[in-house]
């Protein structure tokens, strides 16, 4: 890992001189830049400039933002949507952080004043802002560098408006055809009234975005480095593109796009999967940069989700996986081994506070098997190992997209199609499972609704962790079922609830009062 830091202090005071860091609450849309300085389209039309805000981009999606007043809750960028959104409320991870309640069972989704219901939509829409003004003061007929800086701006914007539209609009099969409302589209530098568009239009401009991107890579004739793969770049376009298509139910256009998005990033092996998922490698096709030099410490994902951290979070309230699901997960699977099998040993079943909490013996044998676990860590049955920080606290490079991901989307699209392409379904699982080296003893001849009940489980498995959970569920509108170790599972008794897909605001999160105050066209 480079041991320079990668966003320098000159990038960030340029970055001050424009309009930049405007965003979805009152006050903050009127920052504007000095008269005095140099004007923002003069600046842009530097092409080290230009490079270095897109650069900012990246930044905003690492950074610790506002603090959440009633629990002491850190944000922390995109670790946050992966973590606390889409997997604390899901069906498939535990953690023993009795007071989380209120985001593990959805109560915030219907206040319109909550940090929870305030946090994305601020965040997205920053990083919408930033974007905006690349893509209004770059010429991407100037060079073929602009073209490129242009085209990243396009992908950042793309992928956080499919973002929003996941938490704060309904699920596209509940939406009629996408004339459901959407959120608010913003596409150029105004910050003044603008009203909901439908969820169809906020989609229609995602493709947009993305085929003027890909568009505009290609004119570009620029590639990324081998060691840029925090930088977005073509690949991460066609990924963002097969996401956005599969939460819209556009079946031909998901599979199209996760076959080229998945192109030349051959499946990690064995090896390689069991090592922690903080180092790139050759499946991973955008990611988030991190290093000691710039880690976020205790208010890192690292610091929420790495089992070596010396985080006090992590070492009081590791991550677990749900027990039903590990349960599922056949013998021969290597990803067994990701998680603390308890059995034969003791630890606790009862109760909200220390549920799942081991004795000393199932920590003696945790930490034999893992002697980097830190010596204060409380250790749960069923906790996770598969993610490691590379320092003591929370330095830890995560992914965004990854080829797997791309394997599964095609694999889902296939049984959609009309007329069904199974054999190639089962073909993407064969590949992704067995030939991985995964599980070498996995077969597949399932057809019709089995089928995609095997795609469904494989990727709660596959993707575990990484911020899938509760947007699948949300998209096929599934009940979301947890227990206690009583009834199977081993969630607390406060957490152990069913979700039904009509419960917790359909599970919308409402748009937050602060931008009514500030937008009249949503009063």
């Amino acid at each position: 890992m480079k041991k320079k830091t990668k966003y320098p202090n000159f990038l960030i005071r340029l970055c001050l001189l424009l309009p930049l860091f405007c965003y979805s609450c009152a006050g903050d849309y009127l920052d504007t830049a000095p008269t005095s300085e140099v004007s923002p389209a003069d600046l842009f039309k530097n092409e080290e400039y230009a490079a270095y805000a897109v650069s900012g981009l990246e930044k905003l999606m690492k950074t610790t933002y506002a603090t959440n007043k009633l629990d002491g809750v850190s944000f922390n960028g995109e670790g946050s949507a992966k973590l606390m959104y889409a997997e604390y409320q899901g069906a498939d991870m535990y953690c023993p952080r009795n007071n989380f309640y209120t985001i593990f069972n959805g109560a915030s989704h219907a206040i319109p004043t909550s940090s929870y219901t305030e946090y994305m939509w601020h965040y997205y829409y920053k990083v919408i802002s930033n974007a905006n003004t690349i893509i209004t003061y770059v010429n991407p007929e100037s060079s073929r560098k602009f073209k490129y800086i242009y085209a990243q701006a396009l992908t950042y914007r793309a992928y956080c408006y499919l973002q929003l539209l996941q938490f704060y609009s309904p699920r596209w099969c509940d939406s009629q055809n996408g004339s459901a409302d959407g959120v608010v589209l913003r596409l150029d530098l105004a910050t003044g009234d603008c009203p909901l568009s439908s969820m169809l239009a906020c989609y229609e401009q995602i493709y947009k975005d993305l085929d003027n991107a890909i568009t505009s890579y290609q004119a570009s004739g620029i590639s990324r480095t081998g060691d840029e793969n925090h930088k977005v770049n073509i690949d991460a376009a066609y990924a963002i593109y097969a996401r956005a298509a599969l939460t819209r139910e556009d079946w031909a256009t998901a599979a199209r796009y996760a076959a080229l998005a998945r192109a030349g990033y051959p499946l990690m092996t064995a090896n390689e999967y069991l090592n922690g998922f903080s180092t790139v490698n050759q499946e991973w096709i955008w990611s988030i940069y991190d290093s000691a030099e710039e880690s976020l410490g205790a208010s890192s994902l690292a610091a929420r989700l790495a089992y070596n951290s010396t985080s006090a979070l992590v070492c009081t309230y590791p991550a677990c996986i749900n027990r039903e699901l590990f349960d599922a997960l056949p013998e021969s699977d290597i990803r067994r081994k990701l998680f603390l099998n308890p059995d034969g040993y003791t630890y606790n079943t009862s109760g909200v506070a220390g549920n799942g909490l081991a004795d000393s013996e199932l920590t003696a044998y945790a930490q034999r098997l893992y002697p980097d676990l830190d010596a204060s860590a409380k250790v749960y049955a069923y906790m996770s190992f598969k993610f490691k920080c590379i320092d003591k606290v929370g330095a830890m490079p995560f992914n965004l997209f990854r080829s797997s991901e791309m394997y599964l989307i095609e694999a889902e699209a296939n049984c959609h199609l009309t007329p069904r392409k199974e054999d190639e379904a089962r073909q993407l699982l064969k590949e992704l499972v067995h030939d991985s080296g995964r599980d070498p003893e996995y077969t597949c001849n399932k057809s019709g609704q089995e089928l995609l009940d095997e795609i469904k489980f494989y990727r709660r498995i596959e993707l575990w962790g990484e911020g899938f959970s509760w947007f699948d569920y949300k998209r096929r509108k599934d009940t979301i079922e947890r227990h206690t170790f009583k009834d199977g599972g081993n969630y607390m008794t406060n957490a152990a609830i069913t979700i039904y897909p009509e419960d917790a605001n359909n599970w919308m999160w409402v748009i937050p009062a602060k931008e009514y105050e500030y937008n009249k066209e949503l009063r």
